[in-house]
């Protein structure tokens, strides 16, 4: 047999030792200088070595255009794997916090149009085909609509369609009252909240209309109730160039506070639009930061990043079953473009059909191409490429990171 060396592997030596992992198979193996010598020379006179190999994916048959198999995979599964149907609904654009560094800066702050309820549900009745839904309240801030969404889930609910949700939230207005009553109906199984650094940084960046909602404190206790209420959280921790320092304090802080909490998580996420961004050194040096500021690494989520499936593409921008509606019925395949009339794809009524090619002929720019991440970003994100800012996605740094301290 003819073997060549997966095009997916990446390599990180010290100089005497090599670890090589691979982004598609997700396996990963230690060599010495003699053992990687034959990896390298595809060397196979030594059996077990090559048993080895062959078994992890370092090597695959010479033959494989391996690329292109994986790219049929991803497009077979797109377009024809029955899931459910995913959609992102905008309950309002208003927000009560101040963000610099938001993308909907200069798009008008108004509620969703009375009545859309109906219409949403027509809409997931003529695009599902498992009679499951999955929503994710988006904003603004969405829980300034809860009348809205209590009216959704209860239309669902009367209809017989099987919802689950997931909230994109500050967390400012989140309370006991709202996860013990509200949570039930919404069928909430997992949020996002977002930190920005410690107690100063947090509230200096959120620079909320009203600080008392916006007290870093009561924000902590607001993600501690909902962990005891069994609801999964991702503290998304925003990264720039400014805020690094105070980040790793918070990082610290939230690790001892939320260790005992399986269900807690800690996300981090590299800024975008900023006029000095991080270079990929940079940013793979801090990854490792704080992958040293935790005791567990499994809160930094590297596991989930290692040992995650192949994406078969790279977010709700690539995926035909995904769709973000906004306050006006606009449909768009990306929540950074809400509100951004001349992004969409079209209306609630299915005319965005007419311009929904996602799934089919993906071509990928020439670096990634190129990309030994490409299995862990499928292209990255399209929204921050056009605004200038790197795509790829958070993997490309976490693999690096983790593997330089392993």
């Amino acid at each position: 047999m003819l073997y060549k060396k997966s095009e997916f592997n990446y390599v990180q030596n010290n100089g005497d030792k090599y670890i090589v992992y691979n982004t598609l198979y997700n396996s990963m193996v230690r060599l010495n200088g003699e053992e990687y010598l034959d990896y390298t020379n595809i060397d196979v006179s030594n059996k077990d070595r090559e048993r080895v190999f062959v078994e992890t994916g370092l090597w695959i048959d010479a033959d494989i255009d391996e690329k292109s198999r994986y790219l049929a995979y991803g497009e077979a599964y797109t377009l024809h794997m029955p899931r459910p149907l995913s959609i992102t609904i905008t309950t309002t654009l208003k927000c009560n916090a101040r963000c610099s560094y938001c993308y909907e800066k200069g798009i008008k702050q108004t509620d969703i149009i009375p009545g859309m309820e109906k219409k949403i549900l027509e809409f997931i009745r003529r695009n599902n085909d498992t009679n499951e839904v999955r929503l994710v309240w988006f904003g603004g801030e969405p829980l300034l609509n809860m009348d809205f969404m209590d009216s959704m889930s209860q239309l669902l609910l009367e209809e017989g369609i099987t919802y689950s949700s997931y909230i994109i939230t500050n967390g400012s207005l989140l309370n006991e009252y709202v996860i013990k009553e509200k949570f039930p109906l919404w069928n909430v199984k997992s949020l996002q909240i977002t930190l920005d650094g410690n107690k100063d940084a947090y509230e200096k960046i959120k620079n909320y209309k009203n600080p008392y909602e916006g007290e870093f404190f009561s924000i902590l206790k607001a993600i501690t109730i909902t962990a005891k209420a069994g609801v999964f959280v991702n503290i998304r921790l925003n990264i720039g160039r400014e805020n690094r320092e105070d980040i790793i304090e918070l990082l610290q802080e939230i690790d001892h506070i939320f260790a005992r909490f399986e269900n807690v998580v800690f996300y981090p996420a590299f800024l975008t639009g900023e006029v000095q961004p991080l270079s990929d050194d940079e940013k793979v040096e801090f990854i490792k930061n704080m992958l040293l500021s935790v005791r567990n690494i499994k809160k930094l989520t590297a596991g989930t990043k290692f040992y995650s499936l192949p994406r078969m593409h790279t977010c709700m921008k690539g995926d035909p079953k995904s769709f973000v509606i906004d306050v006006n019925g606009n449909v768009y395949s990306c929540d950074h473009y809400v509100g951004k009339v001349e992004h969409r794809m079209g209306f609630i009524d299915d005319s965005y059909k007419k311009t929904d090619i996602r799934g089919k002929n993906v071509l990928f720019r020439t670096e990634c191409q190129k990309c030994v991440f490409l299995p862990k970003c499928y292209g990255g994100c399209e929204a921050n490429y056009i605004e200038g800012d790197s795509p790829c996605m958070i993997e490309k740094y976490l693999i690096q990171a983790y593997l330089q301290i392993l």
